[in-house]
């Protein structure tokens, strides 16, 4: 078929339009590093889309899942309680870290880590096929053709990707950003699922997609902290802290406990398809 639109070279225009991304792309072990704390407070908020993911998935109990990109675990622990195995996939040593005591706490132990990045992933050599291979929003990849089909190639039965449908960012948190990094950032954010649908298209590749919202709900014990978590997450320049700082006086609510909550609705897509026997 004759392909009018480059999906690949979409998404490449797009992705080198966000600002550090070539410094992650070179360390992102570091850069996530930096960022476990905070990203582990983040998730937190995300029972909700948690608990939809996991039913979505139809994971069987035989199922060798490798969660590729896992982070501290917010998919991995849970998958782990369902299935046989679980390889945890993630360049963070510091993310790997908090998953595993994650792991240990909830009692398991039918689980391995692999920390590298999936640029460096050889399938079949230094990444085994599994059954299942789930990937959560971590597809920010400039090569997002090579990073799919070695995803393709690692699963035997069926693969679960998790991404944003529509903008990546709510307006209030791209306002937030542009104040605090130029207007520039406008165009910063990841391409939608979308994207993905017609780069696996191109690829022969025929995956059913499900669109659904989540709640997310964030706790913090005070304003500062929020402040602080979402500077570090988004690497802001230290004279900006003020200024998110006063973005979160107006967004948070008192949660009636002593601390602050925001809730947010969250548009996301799953795409799903099943390998050919």
């Amino acid at each position: 078929m004759h392909r009018i639109i480059d999906w690949e070279e979409l998404w490449k225009a797009i992705y080198a339009g966000g600002s550090g991304r070539r410094k992650k792309d070179r360390d992102p072990g570091a850069a996530w590093d930096a960022k476990a704390a905070a990203y582990e407070c983040a998730v937190r908020g995300e029972a909700d889309t948690t608990a939809r993911e996991m039913e979505m998935m139809g994971l069987l109990p035989s199922d060798t899942v490798l969660d590729m990109g896992a982070g501290t675990g917010r998919l991995a622990v849970p998958m782990a309680r369902r299935v046989a195995h679980v390889t945890a996939l993630d360049p963070s040593e510091g993310m790997l870290g908090r998953l595993s005591a994650h792991m240990q706490e909830a009692g398991l132990d039918n689980y391995t880590l692999l920390r590298m990045r999936w640029e460096d992933a050889i399938i079949g050599e230094n990444v085994p096929v599994h059954d299942t291979v789930v990937a959560a929003y971590s597809l920010g990849f400039y090569d997002i053709g090579t990073a799919l089909k070695k995803i393709d190639a690692a699963a035997r039965r069926c693969v679960c990707l998790f991404w944003h449908a529509g903008e990546w960012r709510s307006g209030d948190e791209t306002a937030l950003r542009e104040a605090a990094f130029g207007t520039e950032e406008r165009h910063a954010g990841y391409p939608d699922h979308l994207f993905l649908i017609n780069i696996l298209h191109d690829m022969e590749i025929y995956a059913d997609v499900t669109v659904y919202e989540t709640t997310v709900e964030s706790r913090y014990p005070s304003v500062e902290v929020a402040a602080e978590q979402w500077s570090t997450l988004h690497e802001t320049p230290p004279e900006t802290l003020d200024l998110v700082t006063d973005h979160f006086t107006r967004m948070l609510h008192p949660d009636g406990e002593g601390g602050y909550i925001h809730r947010k609705q969250r548009r996301q897509a799953m795409i799903h398809w099943e390998k050919e026997a």
